[in-house]
């Protein structure tokens, strides 16, 4: 583990490029994130029209499933590990291999500028995505996450869908819709590639430049922030005759402060410090509701940040829906009442540093980390810094914005 690993940025005729030199780690891992997710339902600049929902995502199987590259067998054959998913705001492909560096960054960067679209290829996607869909639908939890978002965000909005779609917007799609949004989308200066590992970074830069000699350069893709419709929202959903999955969440409305993007993360984990200390692991939230037998399992409490969404939830499987809410309104009421206390304020911000740290144990995890701060205009490498300066009054204030 290198605790603060430097990162080393430059970009190489548009596209950002980020290393980690990691010394003496045996394994490469290469992260190569496209700016077009799940959420982003409108084309422009030209040819205005709606997306049907999903789009992303259609277009990352056939990314991956073009014959004319062969992607998993090509990067198989040289033992690399080859990986592809699509979140709300953005594609991802990444390698994971201890061998030909160079030559695998040559084939990712080969791989997201080629496609083959044809009316056969897309019917065929279709049944497999549709298989797809109906798998994640009968899912009630998925169900249950996306009610919660369309109340939050509005019902028009890209985070009222599944990234993968609904059946009518896989059944829309078309060969020269998704040939244009992989033309307007999948170029160079909207993506970002994160490569971390023992380096050579001069190689690395050299083996990027050649590959890329022939890019054209455009300008860099632009989206607006969502606003929210609602601040806080209840989902309930029945599983069966005695379980029901429950989430509730809360839209956070502060904006993206483009000339400090430091204090939005400042923000951020307060906001988070604040979530521990009440519904955390060690909370008291926590050991009266397993005490009473009110949940099956365990509770997932997590925040989504970036420049164009902001919300947390927590989510849980339950007997009891009811109980469990008064529970966590008597939280937000008793800490209303009360200052947050010094014990609890350190537990759980060492706890959230924990995190932090463990991240760079992990290159998978660390190449997303970077990722996300460096979309938001921040280095990944100073939040533990920031994390630092974080004071208990701040994490009260965080509390009673978002949460009271």
């Amino acid at each position: 583990m290198v605790i603060g690993s430097h990162i080393e940025k430059k970009n190489i005729n548009g596209l950002d490029t980020l290393l980690v030199n990691k010394k003496g780690f045996l394994e490469n891992y290469i992260l190569l994130s496209v700016g077009f997710g799940g959420m982003d339902s409108h084309f422009q600049d030209g040819w205005n029209r709606k997306i049907p929902y999903g789009t992303a995502h259609f277009l990352e199987h056939l990314i991956i499933q073009n014959v004319q590259f062969d992607a998993i067998y090509r990067f198989g054959e040289i033992g690399a590990s080859l990986n592809a998913s699509t979140n709300f705001e953005r594609t991802s492909f990444s390698i994971s291999c201890t061998e030909q560096l160079g030559l695998n960054i040559q084939m990712i960067l080969k791989l997201v500028q080629s496609i083959s679209i044809t009316k056969d290829i897309v019917e065929k996607e279709k049944k497999i995505i549709k298989q797809e869909f109906m798998q994640l639908h009968s899912n009630r939890k998925n169900s249950c996450y996306t009610h919660l978002l369309s109340d939050l965000y509005g019902g028009e909005s890209g985070l009222a869908q599944p990234i993968i779609g609904n059946s009518g917007s896989i059944e829309s799609m078309d060969a020269c819709m998704l040939q244009k949004c992989f033309q307007k989308f999948y170029s160079i200066e909207n993506m970002k590639i994160i490569i971390i590992g023992e380096l050579n970074p001069e190689e690395v830069y050299d083996v990027i430049e050649r590959a890329l000699a022939n890019s054209p350069v455009k300008e860099k893709e632009r989206f607006s922030p969502f606003i929210p419709v609602k601040r806080e929202s209840l989902k309930i959903e029945q599983i069966n005759s005695t379980q029901s999955v429950l989430f509730w969440g809360n839209a956070i409305t502060y904006g993206n402060d483009a000339g400090n993007p430091y204090n939005d993360i400042r923000k951020e984990f307060s906001i988070r410090v604040g979530l521990e200390i009440l519904f955390g692991r060690t909370s008291e939230f926590q050991r009266k509701i397993h005490g009473q037998g009110l949940i099956d399992g365990s509770i997932d409490v997590k925040c989504e940040f970036s420049n164009r969404y902001c919300f947390s939830l927590l989510n849980t499987i339950t007997n009891k829906p009811s109980d469990v809410m008064e529970e966590i309104d008597k939280t937000k009421k008793d800490i209303r009442k009360r200052s947050i206390g010094d014990v609890e304020f350190l537990i759980s911000k060492r706890r959230i540093i924990g995190r932090i740290i463990d991240v760079y144990d992990h290159p998978a995890k660390l190449a997303n980390s970077i990722l996300h701060y460096s979309i938001r205009g921040m280095d990944f490498s100073d939040v533990l810094d920031v994390m630092n300066l974080i004071t208990k009054k701040e994490v009260m204030d965080a509390m009673h914005s978002h949460l009271l």
